[in-house]
């Protein structure tokens, strides 16, 4: 007879409960095969190439310099030239300058010239006489080209260059001349002429050795080293977002910034805005910097920290500040190559607050805490905290739980 259970009027047999069983076990195995198995990807020795982008604020120390008068300015050093201290680096005319007694200045030269030339006692013209007659002859030339087409910045370069030259024919010739007052009249002229000339012009000099620019932004004052530690995101921003113009003019006004000068030896920064959250930076790290695409500079980060979604990541140069002497705001790209220990960036995880990897070890998981030194293109470079626990090559990671 077969065994049945009574529950109130109905009979239950056994096997009901036998079949109830069966389909438990059946749910619960279908349940804990369709789990996925836990996957693991083995530590490699690889090489990441890092890029990040972003605007900079160029930070340097440098002094600036007003113009002694009112004038025209002749620059007679480029931007970003080296000078030294009481080198001249422009000159100023002021707005009763007459052309016309430049001219007039070496005509009366060259007279002298031909003059004593023509006059000589002992008519001996050695072969240092003959060099220095065909050099003035071709800046005469070329004076007379600048003054009339008005080019005024050779024009004081080949002046200052002919007074040389002129100095030098004049003390040969004085020695053998005896002045005349025809030659006493051209030398009373031209010394007329030099002392108007000079009353209309203003020459001035470099007041401290170092890279010269004639290219002012107004910030000068307010973005010099001391900046480095106190510029805020919002302060960036601003900076980013309404960039000053600067600029280097044809005139210079009396007791305002004409010039500055950079010392081309000191360290400079650059603060950029990255719009990435996570760069994995640290300080101490050495990078390359992209200026704008020019050629990568060296430099070492000072300073990271985020901002709400933000980095901003200051960088240390110790050279080459004349790649952005003239430069404020400037596009940067940071470039980075990195070798280590590789995983899958789905490796990272976080145990209680703490980064790391799970290494399978055995039949069993052992959490390793790392710190990531970069991250592209879905990999990381890591390496342990802990010398108790280290990465090894080969290591099996988890990568999905």
């Amino acid at each position: 007879m077969a065994a049945f259970l009574v529950i109130g009027r109905r009979r239950v047999r056994l096997r009901f409960f036998v079949f109830v069983a069966m389909l438990l076990f059946c749910g619960i195995y279908l349940f804990l095969s369709s789990r996925p198995e836990a996957a693991f990807a083995a530590i490699s020795y690889g090489r990441l190439d890092v890029v990040h982008s972003g605007m900079a604020v160029i930070i340097r120390e440098e002094t600036v310099y007003t113009a002694p008068v009112y004038g025209k300015a002749v620059y007679l050093a480029a931007d970003g030239t080296a000078v030294e201290a009481g080198q001249p680096v422009a000159v100023l005319y002021n707005e009763n300058f007459d052309e016309d007694a430049v001219k007039q200045l070496y005509d009366v030269q060259e007279k002298i010239v031909e003059y004593q030339q023509d006059h000589l006692l002992d008519q001996v013209i050695d072969i240092d006489l003959s060099n220095l007659n065909s050099d003035i002859n071709s800046l005469l030339t070329g004076i007379q080209t600048c003054v009339k087409d008005k080019k005024y910045a050779e024009l004081v370069k080949m002046e200052n260059q002919l007074r040389k030259l002129l100095e030098n024919k004049q003390k040969l010739l004085d020695y053998r001349t005896e002045p005349d007052a025809y030659l006493s009249s051209l030398y009373d002229k031209e010394a007329s002429l030099m002392a108007k000339i000079n009353e209309w012009m203003v020459q001035v000099e470099a007041r401290e050795a170092g890279l010269v620019s004639f290219s002012i932004d107004g910030f000068e004052n307010i973005l010099g080293i001391s900046a480095v530690d106190k510029l805020t995101k919002e302060d960036l921003q601003q900076f980013i977002e309404q960039p000053s113009a600067v600029q280097q003019t044809a005139s210079a006004e009396a007791e305002q910034p004409f010039y500055r000068i950079t010392n081309p030896l000191g360290k400079w920064y650059a603060v950029m805005l990255c719009q990435e959250s996570e760069t994995y930076l640290h300080r101490g790290d050495t990078i390359q910097a992209v200026f704008d695409g020019q050629e990568p500079l060296s430099a070492t980060v000072s300073k990271i920290y985020k901002d709400n979604g933000q980095s901003i990541i200051t960088l240390e140069f110790s050279a080459h500040v004349e790649k952005v002497l003239n430069k404020r705001v400037t596009p940067l790209q940071l470039e980075m190559n990195v070798e280590g220990l590789m995983i899958p960036e789905s490796a990272l995880k976080d145990n209680k607050g703490i980064q790391g990897v799970f290494v399978r070890d055995g039949d069993k998981n052992i959490f390793i805490e790392t710190t990531v030194k970069a991250a592209a293109n879905g990999y990381a470079i890591v390496e342990s905290v802990s010398d108790n626990q280290i990465l090894k090559l080969n290591d099996q990671v988890l990568i999905d739980n």
